[in-house]
């Protein structure tokens, strides 16, 4: 269902230290110095072509997190961002940028994240009803009823293994992201998670995600479970299918009240 992950919003640059005296002997409170407007254009430079791909052009979250808000998985402080930018988090999306990004660059990126952090009054996206966690577990772990979820995915190591596994997804994924993954399973799917389709030369076709390929042989899964390994040599044809192993219809099969109970539960993952 959803995909694999990954993960960072440096407040506005330096603090001016301490107080001045003022005429009178009158001490004024310190301000803020005033964001370099250099620093803050090459941040958002860093920001567009390295991060926004996963977590929105805004940083509202997509394939990734949401940085505008007070939620990190990882640590929110200058220091746990830097670290996160820096090192990455292996099995999700965030790569590891320490080594093609200099010290000063990570601080000018963390600034410019800093900046989009949402403020209290602004609205945010919000499902159509409200639903029930308790009622949405079930949905999803119900393997004789109408979607079946956990014969695909994990939770907490419960269910199966075909799809990606979903523990804390609420802290992984936006969600805006989440619903549309549910709704729209296809219309974003990670690399990991592509499936392929191979022509036998005994007329078969089989589809299924691809565990591994090179230019000689091609492994994949069957959502069955069923593992298969093939030299190309022995195939007619192996076509990459732009189309997810999860139904397309859930919001045909499912009444708008089970949609949302679902994505109550998933929301309730963090």
């Amino acid at each position: 269902m959803l995909a694999s992950v990954a993960v960072l919003p440096w407040a506005v640059v330096v603090m001016a230290a301490g107080a001045r005296q003022a005429p009178q002997g009158k001490a004024e409170t310190a301000k803020p110095a005033a964001p370099d407007p250099a620093a803050m254009a090459e941040g958002q430079a860093l920001f567009r072509g390295l991060c926004s791909g996963c977590h929105g052009g805004a940083g509202r979250g997509g394939k990734g997190p949401d940085l505008t808000d007070t939620k990190w998985l990882h640590g929110g402080t200058d220091a746990d961002i830097a670290r996160t930018i820096q090192n990455g988090v292996p099995g999700t999306t965030m790569k590891k940028l320490g080594d093609a990004l200099k010290p000063q660059q990570i601080r000018h990126l963390i600034a410019y994240i800093r900046s989009l952090a949402r403020s209290p009054s602004e609205s945010t996206w919000r499902p159509y009803i409200p639903g029930d966690p308790r009622a949405g577990r079930a949905l999803f772990f119900d393997l004789k009823g109408k979607v079946q979820c956990a014969r695909c995915h994990s939770i907490g190591g419960e269910g199966g293994r075909i799809g990606p596994a979903l523990d804390r997804i609420a802290a992984r994924r936006a969600p805006e992201f989440i619903m549309e993954s549910i709704l729209e399973p296809s219309k974003d799917i990670s690399p990991e998670y592509e499936t392929v389709a191979v022509a036998t030369k005994d007329g078969r076709v089989i589809i299924g995600i691809r565990i591994n390929e090179t230019n000689f042989n091609i492994q994949l899964r069957e959502e069955n479970g069923r593992f298969h390994s093939y030299m190309k040599r022995d195939l007619d044809a192996v076509k990459l299918q732009q189309k997810s192993l999860m139904p397309e219809n859930f919001g045909e099969q499912i009444t708008v009240k089970e949609l949302h109970d679902l994505f109550a539960y998933l929301m309730s993952l963090e």
